[in-house]
């Protein structure tokens, strides 16, 4: 996906994991993910906490910086979602991970009246 803030477009690869894979698949995912060249930042979105919590566990000796969420969440704070890093306590707004920490205006709601 590439959204433009703050004047940039910042481009992120985006994954929703409705239910969990086998524990040995998320090697493989870990893998292609270290692998990757053309994307920087990777946003997991999850339906609920137990998942996100399997998945952040999983990915969390990965290499690159991958990032989590709740869908429901996404869904209604967009960039405003807060994500965890894998190995990082931390929260931070999805807007703040594209952007390195600059700040972002606030212009406007994103997908309004739109149902899903």
């Amino acid at each position: 996906m590439v959204v433009r803030l703050a004047g940039q477009d910042c481009r992120f690869a985006l994954e929703y994991e409705r239910t969990p894979k086998a524990a040995r698949q998320y090697l493989s995912v870990r893998q292609r993910i270290e692998q990757e060249t053309s994307i920087e930042h990777f946003l997991y979105l999850m339906p609920n906490y137990d998942l996100l919590w399997f998945v952040t566990d999983k990915l969390s000796e990965c290499k690159r910086a991958v990032h989590f969420g709740l869908l429901k969440d996404f869904l209604q704070l967009t960039l405003a979602l807060p994500v965890r890093r894998n190995g990082s306590p931390v929260s931070m707004t999805l807007a703040s991970v594209l952007t390195r920490g600059r700040v972002v205006p606030k212009t406007g709601a994103l997908w309004e009246n739109i149902a899903v």
